[in-house]
């Protein structure tokens, strides 16, 4: 094999597929350079050919390298669950009798000793080493062991040698969790809202929680069963940072700009921050911040964290130090700084280095604070901890305000806490690319290839996690990803679930069409989904859209993931959209994403005319062809709707670009997806209201006011005007809130 075939060999089991085909059928073969550089990504050596091939060994006798593999992960009843342990010996033959001693700690802190003699099997499965051989035997785990996670150790003897290592082990069950109402054939539909671009006469031009509590009520008035939102993770704290929830600095804190600080327990006690709140200066502010079209990030977080500051101070003063509480409250932050341990700590660290430099990018920072191990860091922490202490006291009373919304959404009767948004990662220079460095490929991103909505494909700027090294490390970035995020008795959606099993790299510096696809350990990464999940009683959601290879979808649903089906795209053949029996049960019906046009705005074309103002198509005909495929479409949605007979018998719209989206027809497209066998029915906000402006447009950065453009109406005249309640009226006919 030469040089060039090896790297290939190579690419291939490091999950690098050789090809793959895109939305258009058309086969897209991997280059070798393509190969090389996300190689290089990987931390993978290939450039020397004694590295080389050292590496195309190692990797082709996984997983008899070693005793025991990093991690593993048994799904299914515990009668037939085995651990496969592989042992060293001088000959492929094993000895008639082994003896193997252990030791299982569960992740409580239990622990138990395992002692077992094993058969040598009748045909062994064994694989040559330099210095003999190691076999595989699977052992049968000791009965009665939990769902859960584990830390196995073992200790196997032959006679005058042992051989000790240790694993990760995962004991999950076979599905995600089903709440019993559901399982049971129940259907519900909830609201779906940009949490940012919510308007009150109380936030300060950002929507935050205590808005979110209040939505709640409305939404259970109304007979709905959810209310979803955006991702609320960390973003980078600096002006100069995309607005993106979708592109955090963080997946596993929070974004304390959606804090209410007025009902914040110390402001009562605290002068500093009653002074200013009720100055003129500030009351001025707040008002041309809630007036504004679009919100003024930079401005808010620079008053909440001033505002933070003060109430900290106030904290410390009446509470004591986290290290000395002295009350029942200063216990309170005490325990849940021990509950988030070293993550939070790092979290501190970061952010206050972050305000120190004035710069969210840990790449700008001097070299000595580029890992948060070095003496550099220790340094900073002895002279700056209650700037630290700041920024996790935010994230303690972010925590504290969501769980009051939770408690809120059970208290108005609805059967779910909330429906919360995972994004698919987070920010190059952000926080989790800091804190461990060695998961992420710094020197690739994630995307999508190019399809018909993004016709140069897409590049989201994100680093992704290194597959390898994900494993090695027991999972645990994931699972505590999933943990931060999964609302108990609630939904999570998972952004791009497709990730899962394969996920689209491009290298730095490279256009979209020059990535590759790289495979993810599927099986395992859903079964630690579904064991969350059951942890958490949280129904899981995939957004499986775009590019899905055959057979995801089915591995997905039979994990008890649900689909996530858009309007738009459920067509058949003929590109006639599917009628709602068609819509498969175990799924979210809805008829937008926060990327796509909303109903009123695909109607219009309007998503067609800013792409070709914007200069977004690679060829100016293809402009032409969308807004002659969206005339069709119009056509085909108005004979999906009469079909079922959800349009006034004189109702006669003009299919024509520009032409206003009708309230009869947004709410026969809801109605028409009420009826779909989908058990959850997403309804956004957007839709209710007829808003044209679309949240997100890809591709663009500073054309579009992404992630800013603030709701028209304030949620008190939501709430008061007549058209949610006459959805709700034509939505409930078919979806009960109690399933």
């Amino acid at each position: 094999m030469d040089h060039k075939a090896k790297i290939v060999a190579l690419g291939r089991l490091c999950g690098i597929a050789a090809e793959y085909r895109d939305n258009f059928g058309c086969r897209r073969r991997t280059s070798l350079a393509t190969t090389k550089e996300l190689l290089t990504a990987m931390g993978v050596p290939w450039q020397e050919p004694a590295r080389l091939d050292q590496e195309l060994n190692r990797r082709r006798l996984q997983p008899f390298d070693r005793l025991l593999s990093p991690v593993q992960v048994i799904t299914g009843a515990s009668a037939s669950r085995r651990v496969a342990v592989y042992p060293w010996t001088p000959t492929p033959a094993l000895p008639a009798r082994l003896e193997v001693k252990g030791e299982i700690v569960s992740d409580t802190g239990q622990r138990s000793s395992w002692e077992t003699a094993v058969k040598a099997p009748a045909s062994p499965i064994s694989r040559a080493q330099e210095d003999g051989f190691r076999t595989r035997l699977d052992l049968p785990l000791p009965p009665g062991l939990e769902l859960g996670y584990y830390e196995l150790s073992l200790r196997v003897n032959r006679g005058a040698r042992e051989e000790e290592g240790k694993t990760r082990l995962i004991l999950a069950p076979a599905q995600a969790y089903l709440p019993e109402a559901l399982a049971a054939g129940g259907r519900v539909w909830g609201l779906s809202l940009p949490l940012y671009a919510l308007r009150s006469k109380d936030n300060w031009g950002l929507g935050d929680f205590a808005d979110l509590k209040e939505v709640t009520t409305w939404a259970a008035s109304l007979g709905a069963a959810f209310v979803g939102v955006n991702p609320l993770h960390a973003p980078a704290p600096q002006a100069e940072a995309d607005p993106s929830p979708y592109s955090p600095t963080s997946r596993l804190f929070l974004n304390f700009l959606y804090l209410r600080l007025e009902t914040v327990p110390e402001l009562p006690a605290c002068p500093e921050a009653q002074a200013f709140l009720a100055g003129h200066k500030f009351q001025a502010l707040k008002t041309r911040l809630q007036t504004a079209r679009l919100v003024d990030y930079p401005e808010v977080y620079r008053l909440k964290q001033q505002i933070l500051k003060w109430l900290y101070q106030t904290f410390r003063d009446r509470h004591g130090p986290p290290e000395a509480p002295r009350t029942l409250r200063g216990r309170q932050f005490a325990r849940f700084l021990a509950e988030r341990g070293e993550p939070l700590t790092k979290f501190g660290q970061y952010c206050a280095l972050t305000d120190f430099f004035e710069q969210s990018d840990w790449r700008r920072w001097p070299s000595p604070y580029h890992h948060p191990e070095s003496s550099a860091v220790a340094a900073f922490t002895r002279e700056h901890l209650e700037e630290i202490r700041v920024h996790q006291y935010g994230q303690w009373l972010a925590a504290s305000q969501l769980t009051q919304v939770g408690d809120q959404a059970l208290r108005q009767g609805l059967p779910f806490t909330l429906y919360q948004d995972l994004a698919l990662g987070a920010a190059c220079g952000g926080f989790d690319t800091w804190a461990q460095p060695e998961l992420f490929a710094l020197n690739a991103a994630m995307g999508a290839p190019p399809d018909a909505f993004n016709p140069k494909g897409q590049n989201w700027g994100l680093p992704p996690l290194i597959p390898e090294r994900l494993r090695e490390s027991g999972y645990q970035w994931f699972t505590d990803t999933l943990r931060a995020n999964s609302p108990e008795r609630g939904l999570l959606r998972l952004d791009h679930v497709m990730s899962l099993f394969r996920l689209f790299w491009i290298p730095a510096g490279q256009p979209a069409g020059k990535g590759a696809y790289v495979r993810y350990p599927a099986r395992e990464l859903l079964a630690i989904l579904a064991l969350e999940s059951l942890r958490r009683r949280t129904l899981i959601i995939g957004e499986d859209l775009g590019t899905v290879a055959p057979g995801i979808r089915r591995d997905l649903s039979k994990t008890g993931v649900f689909s996530y089906r858009v309007f738009y795209f459920e067509r058949d053949r003929e590109n006639r959209f599917l009628p709602p029996q068609d819509y498969p049960a175990k799924a979210v019906a809805a008829v937008t994403t926060h990327d796509l046009p909303t109903l009123a705005g695909f109607w219009q074309g309007r998503d067609v005319e800013l792409k070709r103002t914007l200069n977004l198509y690679p060829e100016p005909e293809q402009a032409d062809t969308d807004a002659l495929a969206r005339t069709k479409d119009r056509l085909a949605l108005v004979e999906a709707l009469r079909s079922r007979g959800l349009l006034p018998a004189d109702f006669r719209p003009k299919p024509h670009p520009g032409e206003s989206c009708p309230q009869e027809l947004r709410f026969g497209v809801l109605e028409y997806l009420a009826q779909s066998e989908a058990t959850l029915l997403e309804v956004r906000l957007e839709e209710v209201f007829g808003l044209t402006e679309q949240q997100n447009l890809p591709g663009t950065r500073k054309e579009h006011p992404n992630w800013r453009l603030k709701l028209p109406l304030t949620l008190k005249q939501m709430r008061q005007a007549p058209q949610p309640a006459q959805l709700a009226a034509r939505l409930n006919r078919y979806r009960g809130r109690g399933g």
